[in-house]
């Protein structure tokens, strides 16, 4: 399987699971509905129950009309991400709330109609219960739609780690990083001007998600035209995972070419540097939190990156990190650049070259 196809075949399971997952729980929330209902109804507050209800048949109706409404939403959901990941948030917003309501009449008129009593027509109607239905289910639309944009903005799994508080106290990590810096950014930068560069970074980078979440890394920042990855190195997995990930961006912008050369005139590559070491990760902020990573494997990679060019290489890794597994691996070539002394650093030193073998 080469590499976009198992980009291809990673974004469909992260579709998937996004479908099961807001459909179970659409499906859940409408049984929890029907079940408050009767509460509501059977309370001392209540007027009585209609003759046309029964508990029986409104529990079935909600769970299908959950599952179905569940669905769609999904799969509006996965519209959205793929066609509006870079457009304002509200115009996905728009989209996914339109899109329920269109829901909600069908889910009514086929009420109206299953509920008619013989030689009956049906005339479409709503009332105070069909508002307080509407109400809630849009709610729920909107906050599933907010939460998954926070866990984009966060990160994979950022935003759960922020909500249970897991690093509310530092805490030691063995982690792998590794520097994603644009060649030539400077030149480009000035040909294309401010707006336009802005923009062709915007594309870049979200072209480039696709292969870093495949290779299940995490993106820690962006700065300017440069991205900071991360893995940790305690998965056996993620010891091969940073050099997969490097090389199928290089794939993915080789694939792309003309569409870069079409729109903005330039053909964007990346060259790269990676370490791994032992970082204190913790939460930080009050008004604007986020999860950072200090100690001195950031700067060492950084500084590593910064030898690329330096030693015509478009990808660099420490010796450290290569003895941790990459040395096994015969998709790759690897060549020894020797002991290099990096700024700041009073000990130099063993770096790699790595390349397509």
């Amino acid at each position: 399987m080469n590499v976009k196809t198992s980009i291809t075949e990673y974004m469909k399971r992260i579709k998937l699971k996004r479908v099961i997952i807001v459909t179970v729980v659409a499906t859940i929330i409408g049984g929890l509905q029907a079940w408050y209902d009767h509460v509501t109804i059977q309370s001392s507050f209540s007027l009585g129950q209609s003759s046309l209800y029964s508990f029986e048949s409104a529990l079935v109706l909600n769970l299908i009309s959950g599952l179905v409404a569940g669905f769609i939403t999904a799969l509006t959901l996965n519209f959205i991400d793929d066609k509006y990941r870079t457009k304002p948030y509200y115009q996905g917003l728009l989209i996914i709330v339109s899109v329920f309501i269109l829901i909600w009449l069908a889910r009514n008129i086929v009420e109206g109609v299953l509920l008619l009593e013989e030689g009956q027509s049906y005339h479409f109607s709503a009332d105070t219960t069909d508002l307080k239905n509407i109400t809630f289910w849009v709610i729920i639309v909107i906050l599933t739609y907010f939460v998954l944009q926070m866990d984009n903005k966060f990160g994979p799994g950022k935003l759960t780690k922020i909500f249970l508080g897991r690093y509310h106290i530092p805490r030691e990590e063995s982690r792998i990083f590794m520097f994603l810096d644009l060649k030539s950014s400077t030149t480009i930068a000035e040909r294309l001007g401010g707006v336009k560069y802005h923009l062709f970074l915007k594309e870049l980078f979200s072209d480039v998600t696709s292969p870093i979440i495949n290779f299940e890394g995490e993106i820690y920042q962006y700065v300017g035209d440069e991205i900071v990855l991360s893995w940790d190195s305690k998965k056996p997995q993620h010891l091969l995972n940073y050099i997969s990930c490097f090389f199928a961006i290089q794939a993915l912008l080789d694939d792309r070419e003309e569409k870069y050369l079409h729109q903005f005139g330039v053909k964007p590559r990346f060259k790269a540097g990676a370490h791994c070491g032992t970082v204190i990760a913790g939460e930080v902020g009050v008004i604007k939190r986020d999860i950072t990573y200090s100690g001195d494997v950031l700067n060492t990679t950084a500084r590593i990156q910064g030898q690329c060019n330096e030693l015509a290489s478009n990808f660099l890794v420490s010796k450290k990190l290569f003895e941790l597994g990459a040395s096994i691996d015969t998709r790759w070539k690897f060549e020894q650049k020797g002991s290099v002394s990096l700024k700041g650093k009073k000990e130099s030193i063993d770096l790699m070259s790595v390349s397509v073998n």
